[in-house]
């Protein structure tokens, strides 16, 4: 296990969100499980068909292969009002708690994890910085876009979600932040969107961050 976990092995994509990585290292076929993160560790290391070792962090020495052009193909879409209210609405019937399963379902590939243990999208869609998807023990928590630059307005998202909600600021230089809440008939949950603004926002005001929460009641 130690050895290789410890062997620099250049990894292929396999097409499939649970198992996405396979490699053959001295005859034997390795494959990397994405597991029901973070009540499991986030990875399996499966030698031969048997699951080998658990690990909470990909191996510094492992080498993750590029996106292939399909997988590129899922992320090629900017970030719509329409987009957020088809994942909105998905989220609001999330049944299940696998990230790559998760992803799936908003049209992504799975995440990848980063130093910190964060599950980000790569790469990002056009138009953002990063698309982060927030796990906690109960599930998926929320889906977070940070923009490059400040994107959909206040009226955008208003004409969209319905008129939104001034939530109060923390501290003097907090964000200014508004919400709406989706819900989708016979869904279990709920979705609030919570968009971040630089300033007090009006109609034409364009948001730095997009939060989706999913909410249990």
């Amino acid at each position: 296990m130690s050895d290789l976990t410890a062997t620099p092995i250049r990894w292929e994509h396999s097409g499939d969100g649970e198992f996405p990585y396979h490699a053959e290292v001295d005859g034997r076929t390795l494959t990397v499980r994405v597991n029901d993160f973070p009540a499991e560790p986030l990875y399996t290391l499966i030698v031969d068909g048997s699951e080998l070792v658990d690990l909470d962090d990909w191996p510094t020495v492992w080498r993750r292969p590029p996106a292939p052009a399909h997988l590129l193909d899922l992320i090629a879409r900017p970030i719509t009002t329409d987009l957020l209210w088809t994942w909105s609405r998905r989220i609001c019937g999330v049944t299940t708690e696998h990230p790559a399963e998760v992803a799936a379902l908003l049209g992504l590939p799975a995440p990848t994890q980063d130093d910190f243990g964060r599950l980000f999208v790569q790469p990002s869609p056009p138009g953002t910085a990063r698309l982060e998807l927030s796990f906690d023990r109960a599930g998926l928590s929320a889906v977070v876009i940070h923009f490059t630059e400040p994107a959909l307005t206040r009226a955008e998202l208003d004409a969209c979600f319905g008129p939104s909600q001034d939530l109060p600021r923390i501290h003097w230089d907090s964000a200014h932040v508004t919400a709406h809440r989706i819900t989708a008939p016979e869904a279990p949950l709920t979705c609030v969107l919570l968009a971040y603004f630089s300033t007090q926002p009006a109609p034409p005001t364009r948001a730095t961050k997009i939060t989706l929460r999913r909410d249990h009641h």
